[in-house]
């Protein structure tokens, strides 16, 4: 399955496709691409080498997907960041990309071997429309947090 909770999710359709289109750019110590829906070799290898089976892509970017200033932005992606450490947690430096360019990019973080739950109440926390989780089978899903 590569959305959850979109048939009760408040966040309209074209947000929702606009998520589900845009490239999550993973950019350490290789880059590449999670397209959601789509298995991931190149995560498979991080989870061999991080003996990990799970991951989330996150940011802390424009609450509820408004615009907010860059450094409200860069203070709240530096607190999620800080929680992740505070967790033990691996992260890897990113960057979600609209490919219709209507947004710009949101600096992310992939975090290995976070799990789902955890996952999902920072998204809450840093009041994001979605997560994007990805467990064992290397498959990037979106899952909604409202």
């Amino acid at each position: 399955m590569s959305e959850q909770k979109a048939e009760f999710s408040s966040v309209p359709d074209g947000l929702r496709e606009t998520y589900r289109s845009t490239h999550y750019n993973v950019l350490e110590p290789a880059p590449f691409t999670l397209r959601i829906g789509k298995p991931s070799q190149d995560l498979a290898s991080l989870y061999r080498d991080h003996d990990v089976s799970s991951a989330a892509f996150l940011t802390a970017w424009n609450p509820y997907s408004e615009p907010a200033e860059q450094h409200e932005n860069e203070l709240a992606q530096s607190k999620l960041e800080r929680r992740l450490a505070g967790c033990a947690l691996r992260m890897l430096r990113g960057i979600g990309t609209d490919v219709s360019g209507l947004w710009p990019g949101e600096p992310s973080v992939l975090a290995l071997g976070v799990s789902r739950d955890r996952a999902s109440r920072l998204g809450n926390e840093f009041r994001q429309n979605a997560i994007v989780w990805i467990g064992a089978d290397h498959i990037p899903e979106l899952v909604f947090l409202r």
